[in-house]
């Protein structure tokens, strides 16, 4: 169903795309957007800053947004996430408080002040994960959650990850910078943070990782790590480590360097 068909079978009167920075949510926005132009409803552009989002992500929504003129709301969680790691611990898989306090919770505040019938696009890609597709993702689904009672549209589900790359070429759209560092998650709050991606996010923002090793400090307990890829990791140790060289090699060109591995010349 294109995103005209959705408007006009569902009645929509306002719609809200979600924003997070990538190249999926990119793709989605831009072509529902477009596709929408000459179509007489509220748009908006929902980008939220989690408080933890890496620097590059918050500079690329607003830059894209004001390329193409989109209606851009950026959106901040009541929930402090450094506040509240510090007292409850970073979140991981089986214990992803974030995902509501951080990002759910201010977009479902801000949907619910939109006219009926109101939608939320979101670019899910059925493709990305098995979590993903046991779920059994639908295109158009109603959303209740929180008393949000809004429509819930996915227009990429069926997209695979070439059909991502292939439209953002074909419509020269600007590739999110972060990619070629070998960031791929633009929120660090450590549930699905690799360790390849910590190392990049450490050679390329010093400064915001500090932040981490700074939380390290304050957490009520002393065996809790800031990240979680498989196994604890903490960001001090990470922080001791001097592979910047190492590691910003293979964010630049990770397909040919292939995964990363620590140099054992005594440079760590």
């Amino acid at each position: 169903m294109n995103p005209r068909e959705f408007v006009e079978d569902y009645g929509i009167r306002s719609i809200a795309c979600c924003f997070s920075g990538g190249r999926s949510s990119l793709c989605a926005t831009h072509y529902v957007l477009t596709e929408l132009e000459e179509v007489d409803i509220e748009k908006y552009v929902l980008f939220v800053d989690t408080g933890v989002m890496i620097p590059s992500a918050v500079t690329f929504a607003q830059e894209v947004a004001s390329r193409y003129a989109w209606n851009l709301k950026v959106l901040h969680p009541k929930t402090d996430f450094w506040q509240y790691a510090a007292k409850y611990g970073v979140p991981h898989v089986y214990r992803r408080w974030c995902c509501y306090k951080l990002k759910l919770q201010p977009i479902f505040d801000f949907v619910k002040t939109l006219p009926f019938q109101r939608a939320e696009v979101l670019g899910i890609r059925g493709d990305e994960s098995l979590r993903r597709q046991r779920k059994g993702f639908k295109e158009v689904g109603y959303d209740r959650r929180r008393g949000v009672r809004a429509w819930g549209y996915l227009p990429i589900l069926t997209w695979s990850k070439k059909d991502v790359v292939a439209y953002i070429k074909e419509n020269g759209l600007p590739d999110p910078p972060h990619y070629k560092m070998g960031i791929k998650e633009t929120c660090m709050c450590g549930c699905f943070t690799s360790k390849e991606q910590i190392m990049a996010v450490k050679a390329r923002y010093p400064e915001f990782f500090q932040k981490f090793v700074d939380l390290e400090r304050k957490f009520q307990r002393k065996d809790w790590a800031c990240f979680y890829p498989g196994k604890p990791l903490y960001a001090r140790d990470v922080a001791k480590q001097r592979t910047l060289e190492t590691v910003e090699e293979h964010a630049s060109s990770p397909s040919q360097n292939g995964p990363y591995r620590p140099r054992r010349n005594g440079t760590e």
